[in-house]
């Protein structure tokens, strides 16, 4: 009886154990699989964080099950390829979706489902001047402000000299901009001041322009175009916006830029957000007296041209800043491409020219793709963490000593492939834990031409803007236990042989403290030449 009894425990205890178990997995929300870094969206900071992965490089986080596309345990290229078709539009689901397959449990009284795009259908037209005339629902005039409470597609013409489309309903609202042009002298031109998601349509080979004024009756707005809450912006046409009180363009959550033509002027940001920016495509030129572009989170740009002026930084992120595509032209800046984390570079043009630093980092830069070509009166490339370089075209020079084309402080700067010219004062030394061959050479003038051959033959020709005292060259065309010739204006400079990852070949071993202490080895000038006037200076 006493045997019977403990089998009995013994079993009520595995069912309620079983019971535990089962309820709490049924809890467990499903993957969202292509969400790498778990915020509940697939996008292209997940190729990176995975390509980031396979590399081996430094990350804090990946989500393993949301990463496996096709469910064979493993995370490899095949995933990563996987994500990158999804991301294009090339499939629109994954294997591992299909090999194990969801069943949502049946709702016992389903509600039925909200049209989302019901807005759509409420469309109208805003026709400013003088008089102004409107249609469509939820669409009301008070003296020169157009009002909109409810969602809907707008038209809008006309010039409106002393006034603002205010839009104020939890629904979304697009506004159409086809030969608009309104000056408000007391607040933004326009201002979703509340809003599901606001959207301006540029529309095809119209120009329009949008301006404020230098004070306004409502502190909280900061742009002539202004919104609260998500803003997107594409079309075919021209928009001009002057932004005279703080910035040009701004939201306070998310800035999404798709197409367009677009030519900011501000007194403070060109383009400022207080979530994330992102750019998709489009022309867009900004000048401004602070940030050409700041996020104050995340900056991704996939597409578009950027031509920008700043007094300040040309682009800010507060985090992580991703560039997979387009190309960026930065004429003149403080600093030119800054996070206050990480930059990672998979591709696109860019080109900056800089006062102080052209990028960047505090807590590291990758860099896997694209060309870069950079000029700057500090350091051409700054991170305050790691530096890896898996690819692309790098041509940078900074200023002189202490400054230089690549500096990385006491931190790695790894080297898997690409092509590297960085040159200036002084420069970190590659780690030799690369796997690309690199080489350290010696100072240069301005305008000179630099060659480096193979056994006769060119492997790289550039013209050196600026005067430099230590470069570091790497490329694919650098290999072990082979001899090269550097030419300047054809004239055979030095002769190197590459017998282990980093050739000293005349230049500063180590840069700035690390590696060799102050580059050449001590104080020139007294003894050498940096600090003037050597003994008794």
């Amino acid at each position: 009886m006493r045997m019977l009894k403990k089998c009995t425990g013994f079993f009520l205890y595995v069912l309620v154990l079983l019971v535990n178990i089962i309820s709490v997995s049924a809890l467990e929300p499903p993957p969202i699989y292509g969400d790498s870094n778990s915020d509940c969206k697939v996008n292209s900071t997940d190729l990176t964080l995975m390509k980031r992965y396979l590399l081996q490089q430094s990350i804090s986080y990946i989500n393993l099950i949301n990463a496996d596309l096709n469910g064979d345990g493993k995370i490899n290229s095949s995933d990563y390829t996987l994500l990158k078709r999804y991301l294009l539009g090339y499939i629109d689901s994954f294997p591992v979706e299909n090999q194990y397959p969801t069943t949502p449990e049946p709702s016992p009284t389903p509600t039925p489902a909200v049209d989302e795009e019901a807005w759509k259908n409420n469309t109208g037209t805003i026709e400013l001047g003088d008089t102004i005339k409107v249609s469509g629902e939820g669409i009301s005039v008070n003296g020169s402000v157009v009002t909109i409470t409810a969602g809907g597609d707008h038209l809008v013409t006309g010039t409106l000299n002393n006034g603002m489309i205010f839009v104020n309903t939890t629904e979304r609202v697009k506004l159409r901009l086809s030969g608009v042009n309104i000056k408000n002298p007391n607040g933004p031109a326009i201002y979703f001041y509340n809003v599901d998601k606001g959207f301006i349509t540029i529309e095809k080979g119209t120009v329009n322009y949008l301006s404020d004024g230098s004070t306004y009756t409502d502190q909280d707005a900061k742009a002539a175009l202004f919104s609260n809450d998500d803003l997107e912006l594409k079309g075919k046409g021209t928009l001009y916006v002057t932004g005279n009180y703080k910035h040009g363009i701004a939201s306070d959550d998310d800035l999404i830029i798709e197409n367009g033509d677009i030519y900011v002027t501000a007194v403070t940001d060109g383009l400022h957000a207080n979530s994330g920016i992102e750019i998709k495509g489009g022309n867009i030129t900004v000048t401004a007296k602070s940030d050409a572009i700041e996020s104050e989170k995340d900056f991704e740009m996939t597409g578009g041209t950027l031509n920008l002026t700043a007094d300040d930084d040309a682009i800010h992120s507060e985090k992580d800043l991703v560039i997979d595509d387009g190309e960026i032209n930065i004429l003149k800046c403080y600093e030119g491409i800054e996070s206050k984390t990480t930059i990672t570079i998979n591709g696109g043009k860019i080109n900056i020219n800089s006062n102080e630093d052209g990028l960047n980092a505090a807590s590291g830069l990758y860099i896997n793709g694209g060309e870069l070509y950079i000029t700057s009166g500090y350091d051409g490339i700054d991170s305050n963490g790691p530096i890896y370089i898996n690819g692309g075209y790098i041509f940078s020079f900074g200023g002189n000593i202490p400054e230089g084309g690549i500096d990385c402080d006491w931190n790695p700067l790894i080297i898997n492939g690409g092509t590297l010219i960085a040159a200036g004062g002084s420069n970190s030394t590659p780690s030799t834990s690369s796997t690309q061959c690199s080489v350290l050479l010696g100072s240069g003038t301005a305008n000179s031409v630099i060659s480096i051959q193979r056994n006769g033959s060119e492997i790289i020709s550039f013209t050196a803007p600026k005067n430099y005292q230590n470069m570091v060259f790497s490329s694919p065309d650098l290999v072990l236990n082979a001899t090269y010739v550097v030419y300047r204006n054809g004239v055979q400079s030095v002769t190197f042989t590459t017998n282990s990852i980093v050739t000293n070949a005349g230049g500063s071993s180590g840069g700035w403290f690390p590696g060799g202490g102050f580059p050449g080895g001590g104080f020139p000038g007294g003894g050498g030449g940096w600090f003037p006037g050597g003994p008794g200076w």
